[in-house]
């Protein structure tokens, strides 16, 4: 049983040692030396004008959904003033409403950040060409 055992082990330890050695040659054969930078940019402003363009339609479809979920806080709201008893169905449909809400703002948040950048970086491809 030891001996089994050990074969296993030893193939493994060759294993692993073979896999990093692969996985390090092909490191060496990336037009970057291996190293993926966030700064390089690509050179086409088509493929950053497609991106600019995707940023532009999620970020209506999160204020289209920002829309509907404030309408909804509203109507909530509105059913809670003027429900006579404190109702926890409609409270705790509120507060998750509310939190919706401010997720969906912090999602916009970042999508308007993209976009600006975004767009910064096309006016940098757009004066390089």
């Amino acid at each position: 049983m030891f001996y089994l055992v050990s074969q296993i082990a030893l193939i493994l330890a060759v294993a692993v040692l073979a896999g990093l050695g692969v996985g390090w040659w092909v490191r060496g054969l990336l037009p970057t030396g291996g190293r993926l930078s966030a700064k390089t940019l690509p050179d086409d402003p088509f493929d950053a004008r497609f991106r600019l363009e995707q940023c532009h339609r999620d970020n209506s479809a999160l204020r289209r959904d920002l829309k509907e979920a404030e309408a909804q806080v509203e109507k909530l709201q509105g059913r809670l003033e003027n429900a006579e008893t404190s109702d926890g169905d409609v409270q705790e449909r509120l507060e998750t409403a509310e939190i919706r809400v401010q997720a969906l703002m912090e999602d916009l948040q970042l999508r308007d950040d993209t976009v600006a950048a975004l767009e910064q970086e096309l006016l940098l491809l757009r004066s390089k060409a």
